[in-house]
């Protein structure tokens, strides 16, 4: 946001003050919440999606709205828990009339620092919203946050902490203290039938046969654990499991995935690059397990209770995952150089792994030919 239009906003927020007050009121039983969270990043909308849930298991009746941009509309999608999606297309006023429209109850600002954000809830007339205040560093670099927080209910927000539970505070002003910050995605019928349907004419029985969804690629290609490395263990995985290859991604993700496919030479695979969103959810939820970079697929993957294999480069895995099971493998390097992870120690982990996946979902290893 720039500078001219922050200052703007808060003189909107100042004026508003003197008749609006705070937007810190008690609400008892609210009849229509909203959810404010935009970014480009898929991963990042999947983390609040457990704030739906638990609002409509503490208040069935009630009425929960999503406003974002991004990838959001498409993440949340077929969302039982959402009743309706408002997009933000950067019309600052013309998303405010239509928050004021609605005359909603409570709302919560999903993402930490974003004083635009929290504008829209408040001159829209939120009575109540609950937004972040960062308690250690990196602290929000921003003139106008901290009055934002003055205004609303500040939630202490922990960075180097598990994220999607951070989330759930966010309610805790209307009395939810929902613990579980389990993922939920949905997808459409048509979007399963087709997955369905494709894995059928490539010979891919779903329930018996190992599927496993590999993601090469990722939103910054410095944290891509290097694609030849990805092929050997696609190989592995075939010659030892006799597992269904899948590749996933989108956009310059292909880069990847064609290195992977070159690779692979003639071993059988399904490029499943390009795929909407929708068939991208329906795809991960008949994965057996799924590999990839710290990625779309990782979190999808949770969504599903999908085994998985994550490289990880320099961000905290802390903070995205949970931690590490017998088949929730996360893999970083000292040097959070994901580059720096070698194939030996990935074997030796996706070995271990797949001897962990529950006995109706493991592949059997191919008898040693010697």
């Amino acid at each position: 946001m720039s500078r001219f239009k922050n200052l703007g906003i808060l003189l909107a927020c100042l004026v508003a003050y003197s008749f609006l007050g705070k937007a810190n009121r008690k609400i008892q039983n609210p009849k229509k919440i909203v959810v404010l969270r935009w970014t480009p990043y898929m991963g990042d909308v999947v983390y609040t999606t457990p704030l739906f849930r638990a609002v409509k298991k503490r208040y069935p009746e009630s009425r929960v709205y999503v406003v974002g941009s991004g990838r959001v509309g498409e993440v949340v999608r077929h969302n039982p828990d959402v009743d309706e999606f408002i997009e933000y297309k950067g019309h600052f006023w013309e998303m405010v009339r239509r928050i004021r429209k609605e005359q909603f109850d409570f709302g919560c600002v999903a993402k930490p620092g974003t004083s635009e954000g929290f504008a829209l809830l408040y001159l829209g007339g939120v009575k109540a919203i609950s937004l972040f205040d960062v308690s250690n560093e990196p602290m929000v670099k921003s003139a106008t946050y901290p009055f934002m927080l003055k205004l609303g209910i500040p939630i202490p927000f922990y960075n180097h902490q598990y994220i999607p539970s951070q989330f759930l505070k966010l309610l805790e002003p209307i009395g939810i203290t929902d613990p579980d910050p389990h993922f939920k995605l949905y997808f459409s019928r048509e979007a399963n039938e087709k997955i369905l349907n494709t894995f059928k004419e490539h010979g891919v029985s779903v329930g018996k046969d190992f599927i496993v969804g590999i993601a090469p690629g990722g939103s910054t290609e410095e944290r891509w654990w290097p694609s030849e490395r990805f092929a050997h263990m696609a190989r592995l995985l075939i010659d030892e499991y006799d597992a269904a290859i899948i590749l996933l991604g989108a956009g310059k993700d292909k880069k990847a995935i064609d290195v992977v496919v070159h690779g692979l030479g003639s071993a059988p695979v399904i490029d499943f690059c390009g795929q909407n969103l929708d068939e991208f959810k329906a795809t991960v939820s008949r994965c057996s397990l799924a590999i990839g970079n710290d990625s779309g697929l990782m979190v999808t993957a949770d969504a599903f209770d999908v085994p998985q294999m994550i490289f990880v480069g320099p961000t905290d895995p802390r903070e995205y995952h949970t931690s590490p099971t017998p088949t929730y493998r996360i893999l970083q390097a000292k040097t959070r150089n994901v580059q720096d992870i070698s194939l030996e120690e990935a074997v030796k982990e996706l070995t271990s792994l797949v001897q962990n996946i529950p006995q109706a979902k493991r592949p059997a290893s191919r008898p040693n030919s010697k």
